[in-house]
């Protein structure tokens, strides 16, 4: 359900999968597609003629923030087990009134912001500033930096932070403040529209000669690609699915198989995609059966295998632990966009509240 399109072609990828390596004795899977963004009345009684008329055993999907939970109690009421994928995965952290049906597919805001620490306190560099998004998720992100950073590196020294607002027309004032405090590091989470603007003028003021800058989610695919090949090199990201540096088999057969039938590189959504069918696929021969008392429970505290390595639903919030890399850019010949080099694994076990 929803209408991320990289979700739906990983999906009907590990369907196709499933279905082949199982053959005709085996289980055979079936999706039934619902468009929407599921925030009106119109769609949710869409999505509930559809579980009386088709009685679906499980819901997969890529959905805003602002739909899961609604999705997600109707879902409930039919004891059907939701597995999402947040849209802006970033900002959906758990509320605690989710219902016991709804399982992330995705990985944790908290994973970025850790791995982010981890990484820069280990540079040499002192003197660091923060940018922001206005939200509670970003004063959160800030709160927690600065108390972290203060145990793991206490001759770090705070510059300030900026907050910034939702909607910016010239990023040139923000960039002229991280400058003028002399930063030698700036940590920034603008989500991937916004980081496109900043780059852009900030690569223009050849401010990242200056700046070690680190974004937080530049090392998703959409920001990478965002950036066009010739980038600077060394701006530091996060990447939940870094598919250019990773050797296993299941990677480069998933990789080449999205980009076969697509003609495009899969993103986190199309990987979230393909893994909620092996998690469902996997539920029900551990379950040894579709029903819900007995798949809601299989799920939590599911391990299986995925193209970024064992992954784990954890049973406490319904969270998968996604192992995440955090590296700097540099080009490559074999991508027509800037990658994340030098990698460094981090989690999922170090990210266990």
């Amino acid at each position: 359900m929803g209408a991320d399109y990289p979700y739906l072609r990983g999906a009907e990828i590990a369907v196709a999968e499933v279905n082949s390596n199982e053959g005709k004795q085996g289980a055979q899977f079936l999706l039934f597609l619902r468009r929407g963004t599921f925030l009106q009345r119109r769609d949710l009684n869409a999505l509930r003629d559809l579980f009386f008329e088709q009685r679906p055993q499980f819901l997969i999907g890529a959905l805003q923030r602002e739909a899961i939970l609604p999705v997600s109690r109707s879902a409930y009421e039919h004891q059907v087990p939701f597995l999402v994928f947040p849209v802006d995965f970033m900002e959906a952290a758990s509320t605690g009134e989710e219902p016991p049906n709804l399982f992330w597919i995705s990985p944790t805001p908290e994973s970025y912001q850790r791995a982010a620490v981890r990484t820069v306190s280990q540079f040499s560099s002192k003197r660091f500033y923060l940018l922001a998004r206005n939200s509670a998720i970003g004063r959160n992100w800030v709160k927690y930096f600065w108390e972290e950073m203060s145990r793991q590196k206490p001759d770090a020294q705070r510059l300030g932070e900026t907050f910034l607002p939702s909607q910016i027309d010239d990023f040139s004032p923000f960039i002229q403040t991280v400058l003028s405090a002399n930063t030698e590091v700036c940590l920034s989470h603008l989500g991937v529209k916004d980081w496109l603007g900043f780059y852009q003028t900030a690569n223009r003021q050849r401010y990242f000669r200056k700046v070690t800058h680190f974004e937080l989610e530049m090392g998703n695919l959409e920001s990478l690609v965002s950036m066009k090949k010739k980038g600077p090199e060394g701006i530091w990201g996060i990447s939940a699915f870094p598919f250019w540096g990773l050797a296993w088999k299941e990677t480069k057969e998933f990789v080449s198989k999205y980009k076969e039938n697509t003609g495009t590189y899969p993103s986190l959504a199309a990987l979230s995609g393909y893994i909620s069918v092996y998690a469902i696929f996997q539920t029900i021969k551990k379950a040894g059966a579709t029903a819900s008392e007995k798949t809601l429970g299989t799920l939590e505290d599911l391990s299986f295998s995925t193209p970024v390595g064992q992954m784990t639903i954890r049973k406490t919030d319904h969270r998968t632990m996604w192992p995440i890399w955090c590296g700097s850019t540099h080009s490559t010949s074999d991508f027509p966009f800037p990658i994340l080099g030098n990698l460094k694994a981090l989690g999922p076990d170090s990210f266990s509240p």
